[in-house]
């Protein structure tokens, strides 16, 4: 996993937040304070479908701890999902895993190295 931070602080109160290997671990408590999700876009190189877990928690425990939000994206594909007027958070935790299901934490089929690149912007 490499995880980033970019912020835009002379000219945005916004930052992009990069997973680029985002897998059945989750990657906890990325941003260290309160703020809204505007943008979450999903490019998935593995030949499945990915589902993209947001947990509002500063712990997760995959298989345990339920997704407060769930996105799909396609094998092989780019998805954007914009939230105009924000969606509120107080932490941000993620991860990717094969089924839809909010608790579930099925690894995803990597082929090749093929994985789910993740780019969040908040504030």
């Amino acid at each position: 996993m490499a995880t980033s931070i970019t912020k835009f602080e002379d000219a945005f109160d916004y930052k992009i937040v990069r997973e680029t290997v985002c897998n059945n671990t989750a990657v906890v408590n990325v941003n260290s304070e309160p703020g809204s999700i505007y943008s979450i876009s999903l490019t998935n190189s593995t030949s499945s479908a990915a589902y993209f877990k947001f947990f509002d928690l500063a712990k997760v425990t995959m298989g345990q701890s339920v997704a407060t939000l769930v996105f799909r994206v396609d094998a092989s594909t780019t998805t954007v999902y914009n939230i105009p007027d924000g969606y509120p958070f107080n932490n941000i935790s993620f991860a990717c895993t094969l089924n839809q299901n909010p608790i579930d934490n099925t690894a995803l089929t990597a082929n090749n190295g093929a994985t789910v690149d993740v780019k969040i912007v908040c504030s």
